[in-house]
């Protein structure tokens, strides 16, 4: 038989355990919900890491941000890609739009790398790039796949010329974007 201060002794317990858990589970959750929104309550940086950069140091570091030509690649390689499907899809205007902003993002480029211009026009800026927009206005599917297959050769051609050749141009296959043609 359990003695009835034994009783008493075991609710008491379990009442403190109960407490210590809710306790903790609490805190916890505020710990949680502070982290989470620790940045709202936060003062704006007026100026950041770029003002407390010395004004000689303050190009090198957005160079370093830009990180070369590499980034201009991928913004490229994106353009590239959904202009290509807007095309396949008769959707026009998302593939004009496309294309125009892949030349965005290729004169920004430029502009940090001017030495990559001379090889940058020659080979695409001047020839496939401006031929393949043409299709895309002229809402040709069939020239667009013709002049977008002298395109892909022209980028990987370019990408030799820059000392690049393991880096060749193919047919997208993965869209990234889930932009339809209704």
């Amino acid at each position: 038989m359990t003695r009835p201060d034994s009783r008493i002794r075991s609710f008491l317990v379990m009442a403190v355990v109960v407490t210590l858990l809710g306790l903790g589970a609490a805190a916890g959750w505020e710990a949680v919900r502070a982290q989470g929104h620790s940045h709202t309550h936060a003062a704006p940086d007026p100026g950041g890491w770029y003002k407390r950069l010395s004004p000689d140091a303050r190009a090198a570091a957005i160079e370093r941000q830009l990180r070369g030509f590499e980034t201009t690649m991928a913004e490229v390689s994106y353009r590239y890609s959904e202009m290509y499907f807007g095309a396949i899809d008769g959707n026009w205007g998302y593939a004009e739009h496309m294309g125009a902003t892949l030349a965005t993002a290729l004169a920004a480029g430029l502009e940090r790398r001017p030495p990559l211009r001379k090889n940058a026009d020659a080979l695409f800026l001047k020839g496939p790039y401006p031929q393949v927009m043409d299709a895309i206005k002229a809402k040709d599917l069939a020239l667009f796949k013709q002049r977008i297959e002298t395109m892909r050769a022209a980028c990987t051609t370019c990408h030799a010329a820059e000392a690049h050749p393991f880096i060749k141009i193919g047919v997208p296959t993965v869209r990234r974007n889930p932009v339809v043609n209704d």
